[in-house]
């Protein structure tokens, strides 16, 4: 009876372990406000889609937002119940514990008669549109609701990447599409995990010489992508305690191996990063 209870104990256990192992962390993301809500509703939600394919395929949060809380509306009632549906987002991302919120604004947006390569301002018969508009994206702290930072993107009148579309909703995607990779890289700031070194694949002479790196085909990882790695420690100006940021190695990605892992040569820096690795300094890897 005794060896049952202690079997009981170590499934629930184990249970309870595997549970916290594989949860992730929380994002919060707030529904797209537009200046004029009756009209860029449909504007308003490409951004909100956009924003949201690039936070769930970074594959490093639980990503709440209207749809995880069984909100399911038109795009044009989400912008009249907006404030509501942004604060329950909120609400939410506080009981799981996000740490932050991202939201946005339609700031402004018109459509203008465009001109092709051809220098026609017709398409059988239809007139090109180009859309010019601008929005913001703001990231907010969840507790206070302060905004921590904000990027405002622009699509202008000058702008000559998108050639426009045959309807408002084409020439809208077709500029917005141009502003896609800046998005991603602002957004990234804020949601990639960082990369770290998981082992020393090769060493000779005292010196590493191929390392196992937490990054992969989920973050963008490629073959050649270079890394830097640089050792952090406090250091105390005065009164103030800052980090510092001490280059130790440098890496080259030679191989993609799955979603999350990558290897990579050490280009220079070996026998310093073996060092600090086996010492169990507190190291950190940048993109270069």
């Amino acid at each position: 009876m005794r060896i049952m209870k202690t079997r009981t104990y170590l499934i629930v256990i184990l249970f309870i372990s595997s549970l916290a192992y594989g949860q992730q962390e929380s994002i919060g993301l707030q529904s797209i406000t537009s200046l004029n809500p009756t009209v860029d509703f449909i504007e308003a939600e490409i951004i909100f889609q956009k924003v949201k394919e690039i936070l769930v395929n970074s594959r490093n949060y639980e990503v709440l937002d209207r749809e995880s809380l069984g909100i399911v509306l038109t795009e044009q009632e989400i912008q009249k119940q907006i404030t509501s549906i942004n604060a329950k987002v909120v609400k939410q991302g506080r009981i799981n514990g996000a740490k932050n919120v991202i939201g946005g604004k339609l700031i402004s947006l018109e459509y203008k008669k465009a001109l092709n390569l051809l220098k026609k301002s017709k398409i059988e018969g239809q007139t090109l549109q180009r859309a010019v508009f601008t929005f913001s994206i703001d990231i907010i702290d969840t507790e206070t609701s302060q905004t921590l930072e904000t990027k405002t993107f622009k699509i202008g009148t000058l702008n000559t990447k998108s050639l426009g579309g045959l309807t408002k909703q084409e020439a809208f995607t077709n500029a917005f599409n141009t502003l896609t990779k800046d998005l991603k890289k602002f957004l990234n700031k804020f949601i990639a995990k960082p990369i770290a070194i998981i082992s020393i694949e090769e060493e000779k002479g005292g010196a590493a010489k191929k390392v196992l790196i937490n990054t992969g085909e989920a973050n963008g990882a490629k073959k050649n992508d270079r890394i830097s790695i640089y050792e952090l420690s406090i250091v105390t100006i005065g009164n103030r305690k800052t980090q510092r940021e001490k280059w130790v190695a440098d890496l080259k990605i030679n191989a993609v191996e799955g979603e999350e892992l990558s290897t990579a040569i050490v280009v220079k820096g070996g026998t310093e990063l073996l060092s600090k690795y086996n010492n169990q300094a507190d190291l950190i890897c940048k993109s270069k």
